[in-house]
């Protein structure tokens, strides 16, 4: 497995916990009250978009940075096979 493949992974992971977050901000703010622990419901927005930024952050990179050989065939174009 690349090493860009494990990065996609994580960016995608990432991504989705900054969703769940962002889910557990709006659940707090329809309840009300304290929702796992925490009072304010602005807090799980506040992480949220941190883990959102990084999930972006690497699934862009991941697709735009092709590091590969020249006997490589999944290569962006080829002028980087050279």
């Amino acid at each position: 497995m690349k090493l860009t493949f494990i990065i996609r992974y994580a960016g995608w992971a990432s991504g989705a916990f900054g969703a769940l977050l962002m889910l557990a901000g709006i659940i707090g703010f329809f309840i009300g009250g304290e929702f796992l622990g925490v009072r304010n419901f602005y807090n799980y927005f506040f992480i949220a978009n941190s883990f959102i930024f990084l999930g972006i952050f690497l699934v862009v990179v991941t697709g735009c940075c092709c590091c590969c050989h020249k006997d490589d065939e999944q290569c962006c174009s080829e002028d980087e096979k050279k």
